[in-house]
């Protein structure tokens, strides 16, 4: 029997739809080790997609990734076994316009404006930004023996957001006091210990912002990690792991 309810197809615009997948869950969100100072600025939207809208989104990207290889790592040691492209939809590019009359395009795209649609309405109350500017979507395909180190999303290619859907597997995200190794702003925080665990099953929609997005480092633990669900012990064996990222401008 599956823990998550299936995501459902209206729209989240401004939570008109009250559905389970359109709020996050705290549940999703262990806070057994958090520091004291801790903001309750990530959040897991558990079955955010359908199962339908999951497949669609992965036939997508796996129709545009196929040529690519596994990199053994990248330039700043953070992410190993990996392949990633730049995922735009066809109104960010001319010449994907031709493309707009395939059906699989346009659930594609209709499922990045939902994702969009809901962060927005979500976060805007968190932003100091009236807008938000979304930068085209990244596809990373980790393998299952890939691996995605602690560190910070540099502030010199995207603002104040990172979200992300998870396909193929589950994982547990884990996020810790950044201590200033990753930038030189002076406020990060430092001397803190403890961490946050966020639980990530495939489908789910998770996000970043505020001291999780500039004050902590984020990872994905490895397989076999346990994340306590209900009072009962949830065991998560990562297997290859896709993310589709969201990112706004500075």
């Amino acid at each position: 029997m599956s823990l998550f309810r299936p995501a459902s197809r209206l729209r989240c615009g401004h939570f008109r739809y009250l559905t389970a997948s359109c709020r996050p869950n705290p549940d999703y969100v262990s806070l057994t080790s958090a520091p004291s100072n801790y903001d309750n600025s990530a959040v897991v939207f558990p079955g955010f997609l359908s199962e339908a809208e999951g497949r669609d989104l992965l036939k997508e990207v796996q129709k545009r990734m196929n040529r690519r290889r596994f990199e053994e790592g990248h330039w700043d040691s953070v992410i190993s076994k990996y392949r990633e492209i730049e995922l735009k939809t066809p109104d960010e590019v001319n010449n994907m316009e031709a493309l707009s009359d395939d059906s699989n395009v346009q659930e594609f795209a209709q499922t990045i404006r939902r994702t969009r649609d809901l962060l927005r309405s979500y976060l805007s109350p968190h932003l100091a930004k009236n807008e938000i500017l979304w930068l085209p979507c990244h596809a990373i395909d980790l393998s299952k023996d890939g691996k995605l180190d602690a560190h910070v999303d540099s502030v010199k290619f995207s603002g104040e957001i990172i979200a992300g859907i998870s396909l193929l597997s589950d994982s547990i995200m884990r996020l810790r006091p950044a201590k200033g190794e990753w930038t030189d702003d002076e406020t990060m925080v430092e001397g803190l210990d403890g961490h946050v665990d966020l639980y990530l099953p495939k489908l789910s929609l998770y996000c970043l912002h505020g001291n999780s997005r500039f004050q902590y480092s984020h990872e994905l633990l490895p397989s076999f990690s346990v994340y306590q669900l209900h009072g009962k012990d949830i065991h998560v064996a990562r297997g290859r792991r896709l993310s589709i990222i969201f990112r706004d401008a500075l």
